[in-house]
């Protein structure tokens, strides 16, 4: 077995993939690329020509020296790959490296921390204590490199919303002066013992008075002990709410304009005082569709007495039933209640599903785009809604969708 000597002009040849060993994902590099080389364990550098890549090795040929042992290989300035190398084709300089680690430059700082921080440190990949009393005579560029990258993680151990922490032996300690709290470590020292042997772990924890909110990373480490990184999230996650209300407050306005004040998007809160300003007069659930003429009928018979007209109450009913049928469309069906004034002037029925609600970016074609429909969606009948009541208030959440349409009772 020879590496074709028509590369690349011959793309039927498979030598240089099938020594992968990567099945179907493997591919040519046409025309082949020269790439810089690192022997991690003797410093050599050389120039290789990249033939083949697949998901999980890289093949290079290297008549200038032979690639064993551990590799750095600079696909290009920001992107490179740590791997082991072993001949691939034998009787040519055509080399395997099976990789370990994929890193983008301005991955390396977050990868270090959360996941690889002390596997670097302790497998001598780049050891600091070897590079650091060099850097006068070290002006290449891997050399600036490194010493950039021990800069920040200098700078980072310094931040207190970022903790280190090693767990060895049942117990864990800090790797820097800053600390969590005893019942955050308590927590940590729990997650690691409860995860399987040789995983990783991500979980949030939040404190004990509910004020702080942490991300939780942890990383076995060769020698049978786990790397920890702690990081207070809570100042990110209050930024991520108020940015999410301000869009909502954007959604709002924007519903509210284009429909003339009779779209209103409200909150839970806003739902909750609208309803008590008059009496439930009647409620339901409804789980199939054959519930629906009950439904119809209920409501006829709880609104004819107040002294709705003939035509409005049908409209009325037309509405009320089409958000009823999103509601066994679009998920399992949900509850109705039918809400009428201290004054007798209006009526409101309150459709609520328990469904994962309406994407906030979907709502204005949710409701105004004809057609639209999704799974969570209120479907093409939101048009009938919009024209046949007075006022449409929607609330959509986690917890579910809640609509209310509002018609006034003519006297």
């Amino acid at each position: 077995m020879i590496l074709c000597e028509q590369c690349p002009d011959n793309p039927d040849c498979r030598n240089c993939l099938d020594a992968l060993r990567s099945g179907g994902s493997a591919q040519k590099v046409l025309p082949s690329r020269s790439v810089h080389v690192t022997n991690l364990a003797t410093k050599e550098t050389t120039i290789a020509q990249l033939h083949a890549v697949s998901r999980t090795a890289i093949g290079l040929y290297s008549k200038e020296q032979s690639l064993h042992g551990r590799m750095e290989v600079e696909l290009a300035p920001d992107f490179r790959i740590i791997g082991s190398g072993l001949r691939g084709i034998a009787g040519v300089p055509y080399y395997v490296i099976d990789i370990e680690k994929v890193l983008r430059r301005e991955e390396v700082l977050e990868r270090l921390l959360l996941d690889e921080f002390h596997n670097w440190h302790m497998s001598d990949e780049l050891n600091p204590i070897d590079v650091l009393p060099d850097w006068k005579e070290r002006d290449d560029k891997r050399g600036r490199l490194i010493k950039q990258e021990l800069q920040k993680l200098s700078i980072l151990r310094r931040i207190e919303t970022i903790f280190l922490y090693l767990y060895d032996q049942g117990s864990i300690r800090p790797i820097s002066s800053n600390r969590a709290d005893r019942d955050i470590e308590r927590e940590m020292k729990r997650l690691v013992e409860a995860s399987d042997a040789g995983a990783s772990v991500r979980e949030q924890l939040m404190s004990a008075d509910g004020k702080k909110v942490f991300e939780v990373y942890a990383s076995p480490l060769p020698d049978q002990t786990s790397g920890i990184a702690l990081i207070d999230v809570t100042s990110a996650i209050m930024e991520e709410r108020k940015r999410r209300r301000r869009e909502w407050e954007i959604y709002r306005d924007i519903l509210a304009v284009v429909t003339k004040e009779k779209l209103l998007l409200l909150s839970d809160e806003e739902l909750f005082f609208l309803l008590r300003e008059g009496h439930k007069s009647l409620a339901m659930d409804l789980r199939a569709p054959e519930e629906l003429a009950e439904l119809r009928r209920s409501f006829k018979r709880v609104l004819e007495p107040v002294g709705i007209s003939d035509k409005r109450l049908l409209q009325f009913m037309v509405a009320v039933n089409e958000a009823a049928s999103n509601t066994l469309k679009h998920g399992t069906g949900g509850t109705i209640t039918l809400h009428i004034s201290a004054d007798k002037t209006l009526c409101r029925a309150v459709i609520h599903d328990t469904g994962s609600g309406i994407v906030l970016e979907d709502l204005p074609r949710a409701t105004l785009q004809q057609g639209f429909s999704t799974r969570h969606s209120l479907g093409a009948g939101f048009q009938v809604m919009l024209q046949y009541c007075d006022r449409v208030y929607l609330g959509s959440s986690l917890a579910g969708t809640k609509l209310i349409l509002e018609c006034s009772i003519d006297t």
